[in-house]
């Protein structure tokens, strides 16, 4: 496992991309709460699909610049190394469709996170999504991921027992 600068994840070519991305905000009281609930290093689900840029779910799913990250979050990337080009394509067509459905489409669910704090994941709104629902990015290269309503949580933890994931790098900041 390799421990990556912010000018490392700055510069990490497009071929290299999409990036699965896990994060803390260790500045965040929410956050905080979140980690001491589901007892987990991370909170926050986002994909490096472009140099420079997170698509991240907010208030909207929406592109981030990576430099947001750099200041006071950890952060985990993972891939698949079998990754065919087209694998990545796929991927990255799949969250442009996301990006482009503007922010009321893509807005939070609210409700979701009132489900995974009383432990009733199927509790969301079916038209609004979480942060780690994009998870399932991953159904357009991986028959075998199989999460529905996940927390960070789990999409760290299906990434961690299955084999052919391996972590890219970390980043803490010093």
């Amino acid at each position: 496992m390799k421990m990556l600068t912010g000018d490392e994840i700055l510069n990490i070519p497009e071929e290299d991309l999409p990036l699965l991305v896990l994060s803390f905000n260790y500045r965040n009281v929410i956050s905080t709460l979140i980690n001491m609930r589901k007892s987990s290093h991370y909170n926050h689900f986002m994909l490096f699909h472009r140099p420079g840029f997170f698509a991240s779910q907010g208030v909207s799913f929406k592109e981030e610049p990576v430099e947001n990250y750099l200041g006071h979050h950890r952060l985990k990337f993972w891939y698949n190394p079998d990754w065919t080009d087209d694998d990545k394509k796929q991927m990255q067509n799949q969250i442009k469709k996301w990006l482009v459905m503007g922010t009321v489409r893509s807005r939070y669910d609210w409700m979701a996170i009132i489900g995974q704090l009383i432990g009733v994941k199927s509790l969301q709104n079916p038209y609004t999504r979480i942060c780690s629902d994009y998870a399932d990015v991953l159904e357009t290269v991986d028959p075998k991921y199989n999460l529905k309503h996940p927390a960070p949580n789990d999409v760290n933890n299906f990434l961690g027992v299955n084999p052919r994931y391996q972590i890219f790098g970390r980043y803490i900041k010093d």
